[in-house]
């Protein structure tokens, strides 16, 4: 988690301006009648359907770019999660999360005295400006939301945003470097070569699995010499014909005894060893840096975030509990069809029988990445708009 502060608004809507709002077959409403049909309410308060279409087409983009990126899927949405649940269903599931999230915290703006600024406000219009833009004209004519609309929607965004802030600023964030502490070793993994496999010294092994042991437990000794007579880890390595890898140990962490974690948190800088973990190979090991400074600020920065997940998991939950009543229009938000809205878009490449996205761009429009990345969709532990996101996009910024 997915950066306290960003300097832009919620990338869940910015890329969301590129998608398409598709009517679909079974559909009971028409996209031009979104913005006038309620599809949730919470007490007095209404949401319409043009929202939470903008919510679901984000996080669909994006699931069906990833998957058929990675996976070569196409159709994704009636791929069972459980027994009793649809990706389809799952994604309509979190996006009413995420909508029914930015309500409540919306709804306690005032009692957390907060309220966006003039800077803010600008940044909200320049945001969807910069959308409409970027975005390929014809799927931004395809969302069915005029500037104005969008501009409510960004807005309502970033005020979620605001108070998410509020309230994760009482959390902790003084972690010390001694809290964070992470080491930092390099290894050499030497295994055990099977028979009539070449050796590092260029002899076969015509043995059996005791002299092959033997051989493993002899070239890490050899590694292990070298380093001790002033030759780094990877030079001896590589003299060996074998290469060292570099990990990093969190000190906070249990690890089992034996675990190449367990034999780095004993040795102390500059220090190496020699050893052997069963059923698996011999290793050479020395121990880098005590405190590895990379390691212990990310470490530093995971265990911040930890605990504002925490302070506003609390918060919210108790504001979820004291909410009015969460209602769905139910039969009207499952009949909003999950007809594809990504296609692979082709290349010269595809000539050849392969597709590729191009210049590594989005038609959310440069620099936008899809939202709902990584999603959870909790719902519960979630902001819609913050630093923490999972449910609206992990790396969602906030105006700022």
């Amino acid at each position: 988690m997915k950066k306290l502060v960003k300097k832009m608004l919620a990338a869940v809507l910015a890329a969301a301006l590129a998608l398409p709002v598709l009517a679909g077959c079974g559909s009971r409403v028409k996209p031009e009648e979104y913005a006038s049909t309620v599809i949730a309410s919470i007490g007095e308060e209404k949401i319409y359907l043009d929202e939470a279409n903008l919510y679901l087409r984000s996080d669909q983009y994006y699931y069906e770019m990833m998957y058929a990126y990675m996976y070569g899927m196409k159709d994704i949405w009636s791929m069972q999660i459980d027994t009793r649940k649809t990706m389809a269903d799952n994604l309509r599931e979190n996006t009413l999360t995420v909508l029914r999230q930015i309500y409540i915290l919306c709804s306690h703006a005032e009692e957390m005295g907060v309220s966006l600024s003039d800077a803010d406000l600008q940044k909200v219009e320049q945001a969807v400006d910069r959308n409409l833009e970027q975005s390929d004209a014809r799927l931004t004519e395809a969302i069915h939301m005029d500037r104005e609309r969008l501009v409510e929607v960004f807005t309502k965004n970033a005020l979620a945003n605001r108070v998410w802030e509020a309230v994760v600023a009482a959390a902790d964030t003084n972690v010390t470097d001694e809290q964070a502490r992470c080491v930092g070793a390099s290894y050499v993994r030497i295994t055990e070569p099977k028979e009539g496999e070449s050796q590092a010294d260029g002899e076969t092994q015509a043995a059996g699995e005791t002299q092959a042991a033997k051989t493993a437990q002899e070239t890490a000794q050899g590694i292990y010499d070298a380093v001790q007579g002033g030759s780094t880890l990877s030079e001896a390595a590589s003299a060996a014909n074998l290469t060292s890898s570099r990990a990093t140990y969190f000190t906070g962490d249990t690890f089992n005894e034996g675990t190449l974690g367990a034999h780095a948190l004993a040795l102390a800088e500059g220090e190496s060893a020699v050893f052997e973990i069963a059923g698996d190979a011999w290793y050479v090991m020395t121990l880098d840096a005590s405190l590895d400074r990379s390691a212990t600020d990310s470490k530093k920065e995971n265990m911040i975030k930890e605990r504002q997940a925490e302070v506003f998991r609390t918060t919210y939950t108790q504001w979820q509990e004291n909410s009015p009543e969460f209602v769905v229009e139910e039969e009207i938000w499952k009949s909003i069809p999950l007809d594809a809205v990504f296609v692979v878009p082709e290349t010269t490449a595809a000539a050849e029988g392969t597709t590729a996205a191009g210049d590594g761009t989005t038609a959310a429009g440069e620099g936008t990445a899809p939202a709902g990345e990584e999603s959870t969709g909790t719902g519960e532990e979630t902001t819609p708009a913050g630093e923490g996101s999972t449910a609206a996009g992990e790396e969602t910024p906030s105006v700022g």
